[in-house]
């Protein structure tokens, strides 16, 4: 069974007695996961864990990733932003991409409803916090959690870990207001998801109304097979994904699973359609990154993962070790953790290339190549 690690942490919903964040309790639920909520004696353990593995990450990883983006990346906001093979990994996608109108978030995991904690009696909460707050540790310490366990737990009829909960906590501890959380489901006549607010709704997929100072925000989490196999199994999907591909995207943590022949159909939409890609080594191979454009390296690479035997990225390897130009990567960023391991590939079409020159050159700005 393939793994991969996504840069997320444990959150346990309990499933036995669930309850639904309303519209009006969003917020304080998303402050609660996060440890933002007010300090309490009885929290104290739980909201010390969360204080003290967020500081491990921000310093590490998160601010630095965050000024490397604005000057590499430099995206200029607004607009819609893709993520495929994402888990719940809204902390990425953000830092990459800032200030855009809409992140589109594609994983098999189901998001799943959060619990509310005042629902859970003393027990149970305290059960809840024990394990979030080994779960807040552990990605401390490694910046990530093996989406192995997220699929185990899942099925598991007590505690389950769902993705709307890690989205909410995440979002929070960004700076964000958690306006609304609501299940979505496809529209396959508009071809777009949209709220589905029956009592019976499945929380498969989540939408998530966020603001920030003063701009709105639309975090959508859509739990679809991106297999060939699955894609041809809801073809109104596959369409609505084609349409996704023409944004900006983030690859990261993707198990390779591009490189493979069963992930065609997305690999060659993403290569025909998307403006710009930021990646690491486990997304597209570097012979189809560069049917896209000019490929800026970052870091260096000479082999995957020891466990992802079969996807060697020979083309990568060579360009690595040919390049002259090839820049500092100053930030852990998925597998590969060592600082002469790590890497990072931004590639940027023609198109898109002309399009920031000109913006900038309006606004008086230096644009990047």
């Amino acid at each position: 069974m393939k793994i991969f690690y996504a840069l997320q942490f444990l959150v346990l919903t309990l499933c036995a007695t669930p309850a639904v964040a309303a519209e009006s309790d969003a917020q304080q639920a998303a402050l609660y996961y996060a440890g933002l909520d007010a300090p309490s004696a009885e929290r104290k353990v739980f909201q010390t864990q969360v204080k003290r593995a967020w500081k491990n990450y921000d310093g590490q990883i998160g601010k630095i990733m965050s000024g490397w983006a604005q000057t590499e990346v430099a995206y200029a906001g607004g607009g819609e932003v893709f993520y495929p093979f994402s888990g719940p990994d809204f902390l990425t996608i953000d830092r990459i991409y800032p200030n855009a109108d809409r992140y589109v978030l594609v994983a098999l995991q189901k998001a799943l409803k959060p619990s509310y904690a005042d629902s859970m009696d003393k027990p149970a909460r305290a059960d809840f916090e024990q394990r979030l707050g080994a779960a807040w540790n552990q990605f401390g310490r490694l910046g990530y959690f093996r989406t192995e366990d997220l699929d185990e737990d899942q099925h598991n009829q007590h505690n389950r870990i769902g993705a709307t909960t890690i989205l909410m906590a995440f979002a929070a501890l960004q700076g964000y207001e958690v306006l609304a959380v609501n299940p979505i489901a496809f529209n396959a006549s508009s071809r777009a998801w949209e709220l589905n607010l029956a009592s019976d709704a499945k929380w498969s997929s989540v939408r998530l109304s966020l603001q920030k100072n003063a701009r709105q925000v639309t975090l959508d989490y859509v739990s679809l097979d991106l297999s060939n196999g699955g894609l041809h199994a809801q073809p109104e999907q596959a369409a609505w994904l084609q349409t996704m591909t023409a944004h900006p995207t983030l690859l990261k943590a993707a198990s390779h699973l591009l490189q493979e022949p069963y992930f065609s159909n997305l690999r060659d939409l993403i290569v025909k359609a998307a403006p710009v890609v930021v990646q690491d080594e486990t997304g597209l191979k570097y012979t189809d990154l560069a049917k896209i454009g000019k490929v800026t390296l970052y870091g260096n690479f000479v082999k995957p993962l020891a466990m992802f035997k079969k996807t060697t990225q020979p083309a990568l390897a060579e360009a690595y070790a040919a390049a002259k130009d090839k820049k500092k990567l100053p930030f852990a960023f998925s597998y590969l953790k060592n600082s002469e391991l790590r890497s990072v590939q931004i590639v940027r079409r023609a198109a898109a290339v002309e399009k920031a020159v000109a913006s900038t050159s309006k606004a008086g700005l230096t644009a990047r190549p």
